[in-house]
């Protein structure tokens, strides 16, 4: 080796050096967000939004309360401002009405302990539940902030299976903006996404994303066991139905209405209500990006808790109203 290739060595030695080191570098910070142990909360227009399943059970409250709180603290971690729960996941829905005769009023413990949880880890948190007031019984949903406050709202379009377990009363078909970290925002439980022109009209009041929860499934013939998947024909049931939680006239819709869509079904199986779950939730962004998913889960055996994380962006400045 002669001296000018000496020369080319030492001086590329240290550069070299530092390139693998950044190299090194980079690739343990890819390894720590993929671990979560860097959270990004994105830029200013942005909002960090999770989509959160745990199997609710139904009737059974505090378990289903309890089962809520690691879900919000690893939202919370994954730098989540709000994390999205499903229909009626404090009491539970089946068409048996064991959830609905576990209606709780708004001053109920176990919805302290969910604002307490808001408070505690720094995330709003929305989730549904059969709410008593008085003689009446409503399908709920709530919003619960960091600062102690909370949004209340309640279900419209209360179609006729719920009716026919519960007198399930129909609430005014008006929708409650309100904002997380700037963001406006709308909740519609399950059926409300049927109300005639509703989306068009939370558009034209400047909503940057409306929240969808829901309760959807069926019977435990809607799902199946880990071994049915040898039979051909329950193959090609299951491709079919585990993509349903992606909707293509959704994307379009967002897209459309310059306005975002986070969806959050509910999941769990409890033989003794003959009512399945298999969750599935999304989140659109504004610009039909999706952002999030938890695939539909049509297995009975392979039903678990799932969190997902996304981002929207706030409508175009030009749109609102």
């Amino acid at each position: 080796m002669d001296r000018h290739q000496n020369n080319c060595m030492r001086h590329a030695a240290p550069r070299l050096a530092a390139a693998i080191w950044q190299g090194k570098l980079l690739l343990a910070l890819l390894a720590a967000l993929l671990n979560g142990c860097v959270s990004l909360r994105g830029s200013e227009s942005e909002l960090g939004i999770a989509v959160a399943q745990p199997l609710v059970i139904p009737g059974a409250v505090e378990t289903n309360v309890r089962n809520v709180e690691p879900l919000v603290i690893e939202a919370a971690r994954r730098g989540a401002r709000l994390v999205v729960f499903s229909e009626c996941g404090v009491t539970g829905y089946d068409l048996k009405g064991t959830g609905a005769k576990a209606a709780i009023t708004l001053e109920n413990p176990a919805l302290e302990q969910i604002g307490r949880m808001a408070k505690e880890h720094g995330i709003a948190i929305a989730t549904g539940f059969y709410e008593e007031q008085g003689e009446k019984l409503f399908n709920s949903a709530a919003v619960f902030f960091p600062d102690g406050k909370r949004v209340i709202q309640r279900k419209h379009n209360v179609m006729a299976p719920e009716k026919a377990i519960a007198p399930v009363t129909s609430a005014a078909r008006e929708r409650v903006i309100f904002q997380v970290d700037g963001l406006r925002c709308a909740i519609l439980i399950c059926a409300d996404a049927g109300i005639p022109d509703i989306f068009d009209e939370l558009s034209k009041a400047g909503c940057d994303a409306v929240i969808l929860i829901c309760a959807g499934a069926g019977d435990e013939s809607f799902g199946m066991h880990q071994a049915e998947l040898a039979d051909p024909a329950k193959r090609k049931s299951y491709a079919q139905s585990v993509v349903r939680c992606l909707d293509s006239a959704a994307i379009e819709q967002c897209l459309r209405l310059d306005m975002a869509q986070v969806a959050c079904n509910q999941a769990g199986w409890n033989p003794a209500t003959g009512y399945f779950h298999p969750g599935g939730s999304s989140i659109i962004n504004r610009t039909g990006e999706v952002t999030a998913v938890i695939p539909s889960n049509l297995i009975f055996e392979r039903l678990r808790p799932e969190l997902a994380v996304g981002v929207i962006n706030p409508r175009k400045k030009e749109t609102k109203q």
